[in-house]
């Protein structure tokens, strides 16, 4: 069955929006903000006591993760604490952890293969 001109489009549309949060999610500072944020709402002192970063850093990568709606923010007097819009970025970073878990002791299993065929 072949799709139509506007399942193609909003296909195309979805792959657009994932890449922007993929691209949003692509640096280690980001990834571990969002690390700190999976079960709870987090101050910016904190995350940037945390996470050893400037307070223009923090401010830097949070205005990309909020601009592709991973993390949304609430003023609270003169503190602004952060969390995750939605439950299921967790769950895909879990998966994702999951994935490069088991590649990694595919990776060593292989590294021991190869240690024990070279000593022998």
């Amino acid at each position: 069955m072949k799709q139509s001109d506007v399942e193609k489009s909003t296909q195309q549309k979805l792959f657009e929006m994932q890449c922007d949060i993929c691209k949003a999610l692509a640096h280690p500072i980001r990834m571990a903000i969002v690390d700190r944020l999976k079960d709870k709402e987090i101050g910016a002192a904190v995350l940037i006591s945390d996470l050893g970063i400037p307070k223009a850093n923090l401010s830097k990568h949070i205005s990309l993760l909020m601009h592709a709606g991973i993390v949304e923010s609430r003023r609270e007097g003169r503190q602004i604490f952060y969390r995750l819009t939605d439950p299921e970025i967790r769950e895909a970073c879990a998966i994702m952890s999951s994935v490069l878990y088991r590649r990694l002791k595919r990776g060593d299993r292989l590294a021991s293969a190869i240690s024990s065929i070279r000593v022998s």
